[in-house]
């Protein structure tokens, strides 16, 4: 009995120090996973590991989902061309039916409801064909026509910084996800609405939950993939936004039914659920959060897909940083992060302004609507394919300094062409050109310039200023100006002050991303990721031989311990 109790005494000592060891081994590989360099751990992959760029193109592809929500509203509610008919007589009004007839100024009231008159729709559009008719609003003031699209981006404006607040504190994935989805089903039932309510109701909600998953996105997408890649972000942006405005004129000459063409178009939203089986978390923020066991999961995944298994011993930094909850607040408390947010703001407005105004003004550029839409939307393919040769051997900011240049000298000189229409068309297409090289390169540009404690937030106040100069651009061809080429001139004026803050900015190719708002004053922390992405080239080649020089000197536990987790390896000598 003594003999079987000292077994099994024996047998539970040899399992309590085995738990311990384990216990060790594992506090020891979230220590090392707590003290990972983001930036140098996404390198650990290559500069195009399949996962990281799975995970970019998922999420860039909602871009196609942005452009065909925003841009169907040009097609549902295509403007109105009325007379007022009067005892077979037409008379003139004004664009809200007002009758100005100077024969029948007794008149003083709405044609049509003057005993007699009858608004009659010249261009054959009916209540099934246009919104504006079927909800009543043919006579309505031009400012609330467009309020579809004003509202959209108004509530933007207002939801965006929440829940960038909230995808900095839960996550990017959860927002990511949550938002597109709700996009997609208030999508739907817009074309469903009764009324005009009802309608702008819905669009407010997919303006505020299509801009939470573009601005989201964008940040997730440069900390998804190496600094390296990024370049590439804007090859399925471009694609996507562009092929979101070639199926928004496809359906459009499917069916002249404005509740089809909106149902239609918004329809292969659908491709929203699948992110939450599909989208991982930010490695960055996993990383910067502590967010281990997850971090863990990530890396299983990411191991297998990559067919790799990269040793994150190499991947430390120096200095590791605590969780950090930082907000608002934070953000105040830095001058230079607030100056970074109003310069790359004001940027983000002017481009913004210039680009919506030359698409939405796209019945400016022929008598036909669809067609001058496509050209308009032809211009963006070589604009954005360009992109990436720029971003590869150009800086961004020398990029989008010398696009701002180029886009101011372009709005001065169709003021001069102003009243030749070849060389006006040409001018607009070279600024708009210019706009979506801008807009391709500035919004990675800008994230690189934001720390990952509050770049959702960061990103989403940048996005207020984007907003307005969104909102005034559909009301530019509304607005009469004596003379004629001096809205060209301001609008001019702004792009060469964006052009001066831009020059004032900091160049982030081959650099870090700032992991806090501190980081932004600390040297160590903006420190240069070059040396570390030619290493890794070199480390590659001699992987071999140094895997075979350490198991040969695996003598002594004390001189070399190896920590795994699964296929992830941590070793230190």
């Amino acid at each position: 009995m003594s003999v079987s109790r000292r077994n099994y005494e024996q047998f539970n000592s040899m399992k309590t120090e085995n738990s311990d060891e384990n216990t060790e081994k594992k506090e020891d590989v979230e220590g090392h996973l707590k003290k990972l360099d983001p930036d140098k751990f996404v390198q650990s992959y290559g500069n195009y590991g399949k996962y990281q760029i799975l995970t970019y193109i998922l999420v860039q592809t909602l871009n196609f989902f942005y452009s065909s929500s925003m841009y169907v509203m040009s097609f549902v509610q295509l403007n109105l061309e009325k007379t007022c008919l009067y005892e077979n007589e037409t008379l003139s009004m004004s664009q809200t039916c007002s009758i100005e007839d100077e024969k029948h100024k007794g008149f003083r009231k709405q044609c049509g409801v003057v005993a007699g008159t009858e608004i009659n729709i010249t261009n054959g559009h009916t209540a099934r064909t246009n919104l504006l008719i079927d909800f009543n609003l043919s006579c309505s003031h031009w400012f609330f026509q467009e309020f579809g699209l004003t509202i959209f981006t108004t509530a933007a404006i207002v939801a965006v910084p929440i829940m960038s607040m909230l995808a900095d504190k839960y996550g990017r994935k959860p927002i990511i996800v949550f938002s597109a989805i709700l996009a997609f089903l208030a999508n739907l039932a817009a074309s469903f609405s009764p009324n005009y309510a009802v309608f702008l109701c819905l669009r407010a909600i997919v303006g505020a939950s299509s801009d939470t998953y573009l601005s989201v996105g964008s940040v997730a997408t440069c900390e998804y993939i190496s600094e390296k890649a990024r370049a590439w972000i804007t090859v399925v942006y471009n694609v996507a936004w562009s092929l979101g405005m070639v199926w928004t004129l496809l359906v459009t000459l499917m069916t002249d039914d404005w509740r089809w063409r909106y149902f239609i178009v918004v329809f292969p939203g659908i491709y929203a659920f699948s992110l939450w089986c599909f989208l991982p978390e930010s490695p960055h923020w996993l990383i910067v959060k502590n967010r281990t066991e997850k971090l863990k999961k990530y890396i299983e995944t990411a191991n297998r897909i990559n067919k790799k298994t990269p040793d994150f011993s190499e991947c430390q930094q120096s200095s590791h940083h605590e969780e950090k909850h930082e907000s608002f607040k934070a953000l105040l408390g830095s001058k230079k992060l607030i100056w970074i947010l109003f310069a790359n703001g004001f940027i983000e407005m002017v481009i913004s302004l210039v680009y919506f105004a030359i698409s939405f003004l796209c019945a400016e550029l022929g008598g036909d609507h669809v067609r001058a839409f496509l050209f308009s939307s032809i211009v963006e393919i070589p604009a954005g394919l360009s992109v990436l040769p720029l971003m590869m051997f150009m800086g961004r900011k020398t990029i989008v300094i010398w696009c701002l240049v180029f886009q101011t000298l372009a709005l001065i000189a169709v003021t001069v062409f102003l009243h030749s229409y070849t060389m006006n068309l040409l001018m607009m297409l070279i600024a708009k050109i210019m706009a979506t090289i801008i807009y391709s390169v500035h919004p990675i540009w800008a994230n690189e310039q934001f720390p990952t404690s509050v770049r959702s937030l960061c990103f989403s106040l940048m996005n207020v200023p984007q907003s307005l100069g969104i909102i005034m651009s559909p009301y530019l061809k509304h607005i009469a100006m004596s003379p004629n080429w001096l809205p060209y001139v301001v609008i001019a004026l702004f792009s060469f002050i964006s052009a001066t803050l831009a020059f004032m900015l900091n160049e982030t190719k081959n650099t870090k991303l700032p992991t806090d708002v501190e980081s932004l004053t600390n040297p160590t922390e903006a420190a240069d990721l070059a040396a570390y992405c030619s290493s890794t080239s070199s480390s590659t080649v001699s992987s071999i031989s140094k895997k075979n020089t350490k198991s040969s000197k695996k003598t002594s536990s004390n001189e070399n311990m190896t920590k795994s987790l699964g296929t992830v390896t941590f070793s230190s000598e």
